[in-house]
């Protein structure tokens, strides 16, 4: 069975629940319902799993910075509500605080397990890893958690390195990109065998990223590479979660990739001025909104999909946030 067979098949696995979910919406109009879940699922916890896409580094004050555009408030200092990553997108969703992000002192509710680089597979960084982190601080995931994740990034960029670098053939990352995207729709498998939900986001597509653009300058087909990559790890993802066990009972899928290839084609209707270009002119997490450290005068956070050469500004995490709260609220969880 090829992929492209196979995500026809998901395609149509995936309507089944929405068919469902409708016509029952319409029966419970009928007898005076609304057309919200059936049992809407509240999380005891969200448990945040990915790499720097979803991660708050902490500063020691609950004020922790993150890998895309920190935004200021008027004084201006920074503050990490502003220009929310699409994680804690999610976690407002459900009033949940994490302690890196915790200025009224709340007690948190969110755990960020996110890992700085991480990778599929990655030593004390992988997912793995990451969940490991969450054992070892008490409690395992379990039944009653939200758990978010997005992973697969850095493996497309490392791979795509090593073909230009003549350690990989291409067929061989391709290879091994599927094979890793398997690996981690293994380990989601696992996840929600325990009874959690998921809400499983695809990578970007990295071969639309200004490190595309510019390694393609220097090696014609690098962006195109990189892309073919993005398709595949999502791919095998997307068709790795088992469709005999789980389905928009257990998890919701948002599609980042889908999500920045529009924004790619139609800037102007997501209000962006640059698609091709990095926003920060300084190196992140130490980017804010401030206008010196931005690019350009006429430059915002707001107005640039890519805040550095591989990672999402905050216009993207706001689409992608709102499709995680989306499936989040209206999958029969």
């Amino acid at each position: 069975m090829t992929v492209f067979s196979e995500l026809r098949r998901t395609a149509s696995r995936w309507l089944i629940p929405t068919l469902v979910s409708g016509a029952l919406a319409a029966t419970l109009v009928a007898c005076g319902g609304g057309t919200s879940q059936v049992h809407a699922f509240v999380p005891a916890r969200l448990i945040v799993l990915g790499d720097e896409s979803s991660l708050i580094l902490d500063d020691g004050s609950s004020n922790g910075k993150k890998y895309s555009v920190n935004g200021l408030d008027a004084t201006p200092t920074r503050d990490c509500l502003l220009l929310p990553l699409w994680s804690q997108a999610l976690a407002s969703h459900y009033n949940f605080v994490f302690a890196e992000c915790n200025k009224a002192a709340a007690t948190p509710q969110a755990f960020i397990r996110a890992k700085l680089g991480a990778t599929v597979d990655g030593a004390g960084t992988g997912l793995a890893a990451q969940l490991a982190a969450q054992s070892a601080s008490g409690s395992a995931v379990q039944s009653g958690d939200l758990v978010s994740v997005m992973l697969g990034a850095n493996d497309v960029l490392e791979l795509s390195d090593k073909v230009a670098a003549g350690t990989m053939t291409a067929d061989a990352a391709v290879a091994e990109v599927r094979a890793r995207g398997a690996r981690l729709a293994d380990q989601i498998n696992a996840v929600l065998a325990t009874g959690a939900r998921a809400i499983v986001s695809t990578v970007p597509d990295m071969g639309l990223s200004p490190y595309a653009l510019e390694q393609d300058k220097v090696a014609a087909g690098s962006a195109a590479r990189l892309s073919t990559l993005s398709f595949e790890f999502n791919a095998r993802l997307r068709t790795g979660i088992d469709p005999n066990r789980f389905d928009g009972r257990n998890y919701g899928l948002v599609l980042a990739d889908d999500i920045v290839q529009a924004m790619t084609r139609f800037p102007t209707s997501y209000a962006l001025n640059n698609v091709v270009a990095s926003v920060c002119a300084v190196s992140l997490p130490e980017c804010t909104s401030a206008t010196a450290d931005l690019v350009a005068t006429d430059a915002t956070a707001l107005n640039y999909l890519w805040a550095d050469d591989r990672h999402l500004a905050p216009t993207a995490h706001s689409y992608i946030g709102t499709q995680a709260v989306s499936r989040a609220a209206n999958n029969p969880f």
